[in-house]
């Protein structure tokens, strides 16, 4: 086992203010880096909840969390000189503060981070996280039908952000390898925040994602005897395992019958809810994940901090006196065996791309959207991605069915056209290989044998059973770069047990930070913990490279969706370690600044409802929200005032918003210095005006579901921008082409691998008897 400081010898300078430039730079620090932070005179982190009494002073553990071993500087003025010898700069600062450092250093890599990015109808707008969430479409995913949209709790999305704009920079670190020039990043937390929604959905049906309580008709929140859990109680999994594990009697019959996944809901939770209700969270949680079915505890900070998964990994690290998250993965390096003549470093560009990673081989296992997100953040950065599929066990969100779809071949094969699968798997490469036969995996190890990054998202010991371990794949490659994520790591009481994003959430604690005051605690939306642990995923992914390239070694970073997601959390991990009360869900209520909330504004056109969120940080920009609105009351003027009458101001502003259109009273308050944004559904986002006038949106043409709008990225890169110019790819679309040409395989060799069915090519069309590909199980 290495010391997993993957980075050391790269010097990163921060100049911070807020939440996202920190977690940046925390992500260098993650890996060794050597970190400096000087923060601005008006530092939000210092007054970011939670916080804790220290020596008659209140402490943020926040700032603590994202300052963890960072060295601290001085004055905030002393950032220029500290940049001299950096390799990195991260910043929140204005434009007009750093003037002149990309001419004075060019081969600095500066990534700037902002709201709204420098240019756009919105570049001045002001903001915090939830109005960001709010306008990239995220909140208006997240809460009940007709009540307010919620935000994600604690710091989870800033500090994604921050994450994506690490990603960046370690590929600009990565190009600078072979050109010696720097690079200018820019991050703008919307346009980060707009990739982790499930836009392709509504841009294909036409309809927004509901705001339902959580992922729409998958799963759901019970309360059992003690605590909360997040089941699937019509799942057929659910109540075939229900009476091995509770000895109760079985469900009926016709739950059982027929091939559909699901059964019937409400006769399904007539029989499933009286059994969860006999027992406590932990007695339910173990006997059902024994049994292989999907599910979370919801755990409290304290209990993550006594969790037996994360406890037997060793994932906590004690700092000042309190408990924390650790790195959140461990690495493992294996010494040369040989020299690799063409490694990344040494191999000229094949100017394939524009973006920095032009020429990067990426091997991709991965699937559902972990995996998947984090290998398209390699691919718009210029990598190349080769997706392995199995022939009669493809993706599984090629299976997904979400309700209709627009396709333009009446022909077309149903696992080419699902709109999450190709949101996630635009612009790579398709091969079809049975790894469990001996010539597919033959063809996966020459694949890697050629490859710089190989990522996967299995459950623990598949890639053993399959003889394609860290020692199986650096004899063909002694260079390899591995990176692992499966749902809780390997080792440890749960390690054999499924996830996917809506069970981690739960099981990391998210959820019982979130939701209604007074109320059970609030799934996200569509399962975007997947994407935001992708993130991190895609930076371990380079982080290796780097390493991989520069010591020449063979390295395999082993990380998991519960470790990666407790970590987004750490400062109210470091609050129950202290002894603080934990988090009580108050919607989008925060202490300190009143009022912030999303209020219901005038219905849309098709008599949906429409939302705005604003956020009062000061008494001035009360002050000015009360003349607007005409709430001026001299007890409301101090944030003391308006603490007291919180619920009375929410009342009178909600009476006031009901008859405005929600984007043109976001222009009214921003005009006059207010943080407010329209809460965007999946389909109204489609139309943001700030993502439109700075073209954003890509455009790209799939065989199947013709011209479509899809996400864009989340950063701008000056020098080698990002980006994407082919679809998602039908199944096994270029399995012949990548044989023949990649790994050197004549017509008659691709041939016989096809005859023996250890290689299938293209699936393109529908035909009938032909026998259902199975979907691969969750993580």
């Amino acid at each position: 086992m290495s010391d997993g400081n993957l980075l050391s010898g790269v010097r990163v300078v921060e100049h911070i203010r807020d939440v996202s430039a920190a977690a940046c730079g925390r992500e260098f620090a993650r890996w060794g880096a050597d970190v400096s932070a000087f923060e601005s005179a008006d530092s939000l982190l210092r007054t970011a909840p939670p916080l804790l009494e220290r020596d008659g002073e209140m402490v943020s553990l926040l700032r603590m969390s994202l300052l963890e071993g960072i060295a601290v500087g001085g004055r905030a003025d002393e950032w220029r000189d500290a940049v001299v010898d950096a390799d990195v700069l991260v910043t929140d600062a204005p434009l007009s503060e750093l003037e002149g450092i990309a001419e004075a250093h060019p081969r600095l890599v500066v990534v700037h981070c902002s709201a709204f990015g420098t240019s756009g109808p919105y570049a001045d707008y002001l903001a915090d996280d939830l109005v960001i969430q709010g306008l990239a479409g995220f909140a208006g995913t997240n809460g009940d039908a007709e009540r307010e949209p919620l935000a994600a709790a604690a710091a989870i999305i800033p500090r994604a952000v921050g994450v994506l704009g690490a990603v960046a920079a370690l590929a600009a670190l990565l190009e600078r390898m072979h050109s010696g020039r720097g690079e200018w990043i820019e991050l703008s937390s919307q346009e980060a925040v707009s990739t982790l929604i499930m836009s392709l959905r509504s841009e294909l049906s036409g309809v927004a994602v509901p705001r339902v309580g959580g992922p729409e008709g998958w799963a759901r929140v019970m309360e059992t005897a003690e605590g909360y859990i997040t089941l699937s109680p019509w799942s057929k999994e659910t109540l075939r395992n229900a009476p091995i594990a509770f000895g109760c009697d079985p469900p009926p019959e016709e739950l059982l019958s027929g091939d559909a996944r699901f059964a019937e809901r409400e006769p399904s939770l007539a029989y499933v809810e009286p059994i969860v209700a006999a027992h406590d969270a932990e007695t339910v949680w173990m006997r059902l994940s024994e049994l292989g079915c999907v599910m979370a505890k919801h755990r409290s900070p304290g209990q993550l901090l006594a969790d037996p998964q994360l406890n037997a990994l060793d994932f906590f690290t004690e700092s000042d006196g309190l408990r924390g998250a650790g790195r959140t993965m461990r690495v493992t390096e294996r010494g040369q065996v040989g020299v690799r003549a063409d490694r990344y470093s040494e191999r000229p560009r094949p100017q394939q791309s524009s973006g920095p990673l032009d020429g990067l081989r990426v091997v991709d296992f991965t699937h559902a959207w972990l995996g998947p997100y984090a290998s398209e953040l390699l691919n718009d950065l210029g990598a190349e991605v080769i997706k392995v599929e199995g022939p009669q066990r493809p993706d599984l969100w090629r299976f997904e069915a979400t309700g209709k779809h627009r396709s333009a071949s009446p022909e077309a094969h149903p696992l080419n056209v699902r709109a999450n699968f190709n949101m996630a798997n635009r612009g790579k490469r398709s091969i079809s290989l049975a790894l469990d036969r001996e010539a597919g995996r033959s063809a996966a190890l020459g694949l890697i044998a050629r490859a710089d990054v190989v990522l996967e998202n299995f459950r623990p010991r598949v890639l053993q059973n399959l003889r394609l371990t860290l020692d199986d794949m650096r004899t063909v490659n002694p260079h390899v770069a591995l990176v692992s994520f499966s749902g809780f790591g390997t080792g440890g009481p749960y390690d054999n047990f499924r996830a996917n994003g809506g069970t981690t959430e739960g099981n990391a604690g998210w959820d019982l930070l979130m939701g209604y005051a007074g109320e059970a605690p609030m799934l996200l939306g569509t399962m975007q913990a997947d994407p935001i642990v992708g993130a991190q995923m895609a930076a371990a992914a380079l982080a290796a490279a780097l390493h991989a390239q520069s010591q020449q070694k063979a390295l395999h970073i082993e990380g998991s969706m519960f470790e990666s997601a407790v970590g987004y959390i750490d400062e109210y991990l470091l609050a129950a370690s202290a002894g603080l009360p934990d988090h009580v869900p108050n919607g989008n209520r925060r202490a300190g600044v009143v009022p912030r909330g999303c209020f219901r504004c005038a219905d849309a056109a098709d008599g949906s409802d429409s939302w705005i969120a604003i956020s009062v940080s000061d008494d001035g920009a009360w002050g000015r929200l009360a003349e607007a609105a005409g709430l001026e009351r001299p007890e409301w003027r101090t944030i003391e005032g308006r603490q007291v009458g919180e619920a009375e101001i929410e009342e009178a502003l909600s009476a006031w918003t009901r008859s405005w259109d929600s984007q043109t009273l976001q222009q009214r308050l921003q005009s006059v210095g207010v943080a407010a944004g329209a809460v965007h559904s999946t389909l109204t986002h489609l139309r943001d005006p700030q993502l439109a006038a700075r073209g954003w949106w890509l455009h790209l043409t799939h065989a199947d579901m013709g011209t479509r709008q899809y996400q864009g990225f989340p950063y701008r890169l000056r020098r080698r921008a990002a980006a994407c110019v082919r679809p998602a790819p039908r199944m096994g679309e270029h399995t012949v082409a990548v044989l023949r040409e990649e790994l050197g395989y004549t017509d008659g060799e691709i041939e016989a691998l096809m005859a023996s069915g250890a290689a299938a090519g293209l699936t393109s069309a529908s035909a009938p008897g032909d026998p259902p590909a199975r979907p691969i199980s969750p993580r």
